[in-house]
C-alpha cells in the first residue's frame, strides 16, 4: 500500500523558513507527475477560493502533480503565513528547437526571496529565502536552466496573492512580462527590481479595490458635490430636512449601487 504524505502542521513558534522547508518536502513527497495525464484541471481564471478548494482536494487525493498544481498547493499551504508574500514566476525556455514552460511560487520573507515548486530537475523548484533581491533569485533560475542547456526567453511575474482563502479575486499571473531577446542584461535586472518595488507599494497601500460602502461615504461627505445625481438623491446622506417632502422611488437603491460600481 502506497503511503499518503501527511499535510504539514506547524506550531505558532515555528519559524517561517522551517515551515517553507516542510511545505516543500510535502510537495516533493507527492512526486512529479510523469504519466502524461493531468489529474487536476486548473483554470487560471478561477477565483482564489475555487483554486483553494481544488488544493484541498489535492491533499486528499495525494496524486502526483505538475508545476502549476504545485503553485496552487503552495499558496494553500502558506495561507496562514501572513508575513510571507507569495507571487507566481513563469519561465519560457528554448532547447533543441522546442519551447518549454515552467512556473514556481516566488516567496518573500523579511526582505529575502525564495521559491516553492516542483520540477523534473531539482535545481528548478525549491529555493530557500536567502536571495537579497528578486533579480538574484531569477538569475539563479536562469543559471540552473543554463546548466540544463536551456536558454531563458521570457519571464512573467505576477502580483502578490491574497492570504484570504475565501477571496473571490483572481490571481494576477502576469503583471510584468519580460522578453529577454528585447532587453539588455542591465535592463532585465532593472525591470525585475521595478516589479519588486511595485509589489512592495501594492502591499503598503493594501490590495483590492475599495468597498462600495467606503466609496459611498466618501461621496456623501464631499463638500464639492453641489447637486446630487438622480441615482443618489434618495441616499441617506442626501435626505431633505423634515419639512420637505422626499420623492419616493423604490428603485433608487439598486440604481445607486450600480452607479457606485461604475465609478
Amino acid at each position: 500500500q502506497i503511503p499518503i504524505p501527511s499535510v504539514p502542521a506547524f506550531q505558532p513558534s515555528t519559524p517561517i523558513p522551517e515551515r517553507l522547508e516542510a511545505v516543500q518536502r510535502y510537495i516533493r513527497e507527492l512526486q512529479y507527475n510523469h504519466t502524461g495525464t493531468q489529474f487536476f484541471e486548473i483554470k487560471k481564471s478561477r477565483p482564489l477560493t475555487g483554486l483553494m478548494d481544488l488544493a484541498k482536494e489535492m491533499t486528499k487525493e495525494a496524486l502526483p502533480i505538475k508545476c502549476l498544481e504545485a503553485v496552487i498547493l503552495g499558496i494553500y499551504l502558506t495561507n496562514n503565513m501572513t508575513t510571507l508574500d507569495r507571487f507566481p514566476i513563469s519561465f519560457k525556455t528554448h532547447f533543441s528547437g522546442n519551447y518549454f514552460r515552467h512556473i514556481v511560487l516566488g516567496v518573500n520573507f523579511g526582505g529575502r526571496y525564495g521559491a516553492l515548486g516542483i520540477s523534473r530537475r531539482e535545481e528548478l523548484m525549491y529555493k530557500a529565502p536567502v536571495f537579497r533581491t528578486l533579480s538574484e533569485l531569477v538569475f539563479d533560475f536562469e543559471e540552473a536552466y543554463r546548466r540544463c542547456w536551456h536558454t531563458l526567453k521570457k519571464v512573467k511575474l505576477g502580483h502578490c496573492v491574497s492570504h484570504d482563502p475565501h477571496s473571490v479575486e483572481q490571481i494576477e499571473w502576469k503583471h510584468s512580462i519580460l522578453d529577454l531577446d528585447k532587453l539588455t542584461r542591465e535592463d532585465f535586472r532593472k525591470e525585475l527590481e521595478r516589479h519588486a518595488r511595485d509589489m512592495r507599494l501594492k502591499i503598503g497601500k493594501g490590495t483590492g479595490p475599495p468597498s462600495p460602502t467606503k466609496d459611498r461615504k466618501k461621496d456623501v461627505s464631499s463638500p464639492q458635490r453641489g447637486q446630487a445625481s438622480p441615482h443618489r438623491r434618495n441616499s441617506r446622506g442626501d435626505r431633505r430636512p423634515s419639512g420637505e417632502k422626499k420623492p419616493a422611488d423604490s428603485k433608487a437603491m439598486p440604481d445607486l449601487n450600480g452607479y457606485q460600481i461604475r465609478v
